[in-house]
């Protein structure tokens, strides 16, 4: 061999271990960002299924996910919070994907004391549309020449039937319970819209 192949082959292997230590140093720094990356994520509750505004959030319905951490960021839903979500009722329309922000659910409706539930069935047009669970209506009677009472309900459960006819559950004050429950059976209930009062 000569020396000049020698010296040839010398610098080549030279170059190799050069560029060998190069890729180490890079790799070093790769995973140097990415634990710094990872440090700077946080764990938060996603909607895994679609879950439409006036039903009840089941386990199924939310995943969690990693995010990066940004302070200016408010309203996020930390992980640990994923099992007290189940049960409660989405205030919006839920989509897939998206992250669970403070707003997006309310607490399931249930009766306070001091209340009753009267079920109905009424006709398309008589109820405001867009209604869903834990939404405020005034009950009132369908002929406004009628006796009954004018008062303000509660749904803790509702389904739209194929006709478009809503089938509902109201909680009622005990001292109008029975009044709108009259009202249901002979038809002549009517639910107006009202304005809602969004928890904080």
């Amino acid at each position: 061999m000569s020396a000049a192949g020698g010296r040839v082959r010398s610098r080549v292997r030279t170059q190799w271990l050069a560029l060998g230590a190069a890729l180490v140093v890079l790799a070093g720094v790769l995973v140097a960002w990415a634990l710094t990356q990872a440090a700077d994520r946080v764990q938060v509750v996603q909607v895994a299924q679609a879950v439409p505004a006036g039903e009840v959030i089941e386990a199924a319905d939310l995943t969690v996910t990693g995010v990066a951490f940004d302070a200016e960021v408010q309203g996020l839903v930390p992980a640990g919070s994923l099992e007290k979500l189940v049960g409660r009722v989405a205030a919006v329309d839920m989509q897939p994907g998206s992250l669970l922000q403070v707003g997006m659910w309310r607490d399931a409706p249930q009766l306070a004391a001091g209340e009753e539930s009267v079920g109905a069935l009424l006709q398309l047009g008589r109820f405001p549309a867009g209604l869903v669970r834990g939404d405020l209506a005034v009950a009132a009677p369908l002929d406004a020449a009628g006796t009954g009472p004018v008062v303000v309900v509660r749904v803790i459960d509702l389904q739209v039937l194929d006709d478009g006819d809503l089938s509902v559950t109201l909680a009622v004050a005990q001292a109008d319970s029975v009044s709108v429950a009259q009202l249901a059976a002979n038809d002549q209930l009517v639910l107006v819209g009202r304005a809602q009062e969004v928890a904080p």
